[in-house]
């Protein structure tokens, strides 16, 4: 009878607290205590239940009582350890669950439990295994498995995440924290295409989502298609509101999509909300930049820091500005930020080229020089097997183009389009300059650097394994051209636009087939002073070659090699300029590169510096410089170079033009290329 009593009483409690009456539920778990004070259930269930009330003081008496009623029971023990896991005592949390699963190694609930504690204490390995073993137990729970999934991501093990996401979709098809957790992993692995397509599935479960929208933003943005990219976050502001931070982020989409106006309204209404932001502060110093006011764009960047010291972007921005010549107090806090252990990786790199910056403009060229080989180092590891350099991929790559392109063959005239003026070269080499001068034209839109024929040149290659280049059709290539001009904005009568990607040097002969109108200047600077430049900047972590002298050296002879080849096949397509050669004749070398683009000369050109546009480039600081003699560093660090003009010579690269001197053949002496020890 006694039994039955407190059985009748236990059950009320349990269905009220199903029922979501916590505290019905609570006054029948007392009543089952007052009943029989030797219930180890009746404790248990009732600490349990004030525990999950935010009555934790309240829950730890009972919760012991139990324990020390029956010490052997699972469940005394899983809820005892709910409450020290409360209290931030986790190892004796683990300790108690893991003899649960030795004792009952059969009891998935406890495997769960276990795993749960172990990602509390960051332990994500750990939990992976043991949500592993509770999936088994309870295969077709899509919770554990999600739960697996995550930890096994957090873990930064992202295959194995979305193979055991898969089961749990399967399980639970239309999830929203499964689809969530996609697009978590799509961004870790920077799988764009993947990540576009996962949060479109995310969208169409739940279009009110303002952060699938962001997700579907960020793939755009990545991929090239900047005014969707802008355009969709718009969307999500729509969504979840138009805070400070999801402004300022959208300011910053303007900037990709050279929607200056519309980049600094979203600053203003930013502002307006938030005028100490950070996000914004650094945004809004951006746009400064880029429109020439320097002043206003260190003030932003000192207020950026101000509200967090902790804003690398914001730091690199005014090391930028300022030439490097920080006060005793902001060199003290950068270098405290860049050896901070609590800093996020990715920031801390910045912050560290950007303490090398610093230094350099100390005069201080050894310490200068290891904060460079740190920096360079530290976004190595960051980028993990994706930031590891092969010079055979990149030779094959080079073969590749040189075989595909042995001669150009013109296409279709597009004359209902701008002409297009191609600037490219090594990055570093000076670009930026180019462009400024040709910008300067009345009849000129400058577009910075665009990725579009980036993706072109993907498509391309990806097709031309498939089928010869006869059998591509001409719906495709009018589609290519299609996507090239889609993201151009406005262009206010101009008849040209410049792109100044440099890394196009390699799509030379396929700008030529899709574009027969396009005009190239190809730009090279001394090959040392590019190498070494390109060492003191921070790049994408997809960008592999730049982290090692001996890299970059090899990078740049296979650049030079195929240089080569575009100059035997396409002779008299396009213009290649010396950098230093521009500068030393600039008011006859000026109006040579405005005519090989088809343009008469004008003396804004001449002024580039001065003209009333966007410079959207980091270089812009120097581009609103009058032409001087050609600057660089490297003659200040010719001890630590040397090994570097050495890998060069060894590339095949001329030291002093930067030319190959083996035409499109590969150095002997280069198959085996110097690298320093990793």
């Amino acid at each position: 009878m006694k039994d039955s009593r407190l059985l009748a009483l236990l059950g009320q409690g349990h269905a009220a607290r199903q029922q979501g009456r916590a505290d019905e539920a609570l006054r029948h778990y007392r009543a089952a205590i007052e009943f029989d004070p030797g219930s180890a259930e009746a404790h248990t269930v009732y600490g349990l239940l004030l525990l999950l009330v935010d009555r934790a003081a309240e829950a730890e008496a009972p919760l012991r009582r139990a324990m020390a009623l029956d010490p052997s029971r699972a469940e005394c023990r899983i809820n005892f350890a709910r409450w020290l896991v409360h209290q931030g005592e986790l190892e004796q949390a683990a300790a108690l669950v893991a003899g649960v699963t030795r004792e009952q190694p059969s009891s998935w609930w406890a495997w769960d439990r276990l795993g749960d504690i172990e990602v509390r204490r960051g332990r994500y390995g750990e939990a992976a295994a043991h949500f592993a073993q509770a999936a088994r137990l309870r295969a077709d729970d899509p919770a554990v498995h999600f739960k697996w999934a995550r930890a096994c991501f957090d873990a930064g093990r992202h295959m194995e995440a979305l193979q055991i996401l898969e089961t749990a979709g399967r399980l639970a098809p239309r999830q929203e924290s499964i689809l969530r957790l996609r697009t978590e992993i799509f961004q870790a692995m920077t799988e764009w295409v993947a990540l576009g397509q996962a949060a479109k599935e995310w969208i169409e479960v739940r279009p009110e989502s303002w952060e699938a929208w962001r997700c579907l933003s960020k793939a755009q943005l990545e991929t090239g298609y900047l005014r969707q990219a802008m355009e969709t976050w718009r969307k999500s502001l729509e969504l979840g509101g138009r805070d400070a931070d999801a402004l300022a982020t959208y300011g910053r989409l303007c900037l990709s999509a050279m929607e200056y106006g519309a980049a600094a309204r979203a600053f203003d209404e930013a502002a307006a909300l938030d005028a100490g932001n950070s996000h914004l502060l650094s945004g809004r110093a951006v746009l400064f930049m880029f429109t020439g006011r320097f002043d206003e764009a260190r003030d932003c960047c000192r207020r950026a820091i101000a509200a967090n010291p902790r804003d690398a972007d914001a730091w690199k921005l005014l090391v930028q500005l300022c030439r490097g010549r920080l006060d005793a107090e902001e060199f003290r806090r950068l270098e405290a930020l860049a050896e901070d252990p609590a800093v996020r990786e990715e920031d801390r790199v910045t912050a560290t080229f950007a303490l090398a910056d610093s230094l350099d403009a100390q005069g201080d060229t050894g310490r200068a020089f290891a904060t460079w080989q740190r920096a360079n180092a530290r976004a190595r590891e960051r980028a993990g097997a994706q930031g590891v350099y092969d010079p055979a991929v990149r030779e094959a790559q080079t073969d590749e183009l040189i075989t595909l392109f042995d001669r150009i063959v013109g296409g279709a005239e597009d004359n209902a389009s701008p002409m297009p003026v191609f600037i490219v070269g090594m990055p570093r080499s000076g670009t930026t300059l180019i462009e400024s001068v040709i910008g300067a034209h009345s009849r000129v839109f400058a577009c910075g650097e665009r990725m579009q024929m980036r993706w072109i040149l993907q498509e391309y290659l990806d097709e031309r394994r498939r089928q010869p280049e006869s059998a591509i059709p001409e719906e495709t290539w009018q589609r290519w051209r299609s996507f090239y001009w889609r993201e151009i904005p406005e262009l206010r009568g101009a008849s040209a636009v410049t792109d100044k990607n440099p890394w196009n040097f390699d799509a030379i002969g396929l700008i030529l087939r899709v574009f027969p109108r396009a005009r190239i200047i190809h730009v090279r600077r001394d090959p040392v002073e590019t190498a070494f430049s390109i060492f003191r900047n921070q790049f994408s972590r997809l960008t592999t070659f730049t982290h090692e002298l001996a890299d970059i050296a090899h990078y740049y002879g296979e650049y030079a090699r195929l240089m080569a080849h575009w100059e035997r096949v396409a002779a008299g397509r396009f213009t290649t300029i010396r950098y230093e050669e521009f500068l030393g004749r600039f008011d006859a070398a000026a109006p040579e590169v405005l005519a090989a683009c088809g343009l008469e000369w004008e003396p804004a050109c001449g002024r580039y510096w001065a003209a009333d546009r966007v410079i959207a480039t980091m270089s812009a600081v120097q581009a609103r410089k009058p032409p001087g003699s050609p600057s660089g560093r490297a003659s200040a660090y010719v001890p630590q170079l040397e090994p570097l003009a050495q890998a060069l010579a060894a590339a095949g690269v001329d030291l002093v033009t930067g030319a190959s001197l083996t035409g499109a053949e590969r150095p002997r002496s280069n198959t085996q290329p110097p690298h320093t020890a990793r």
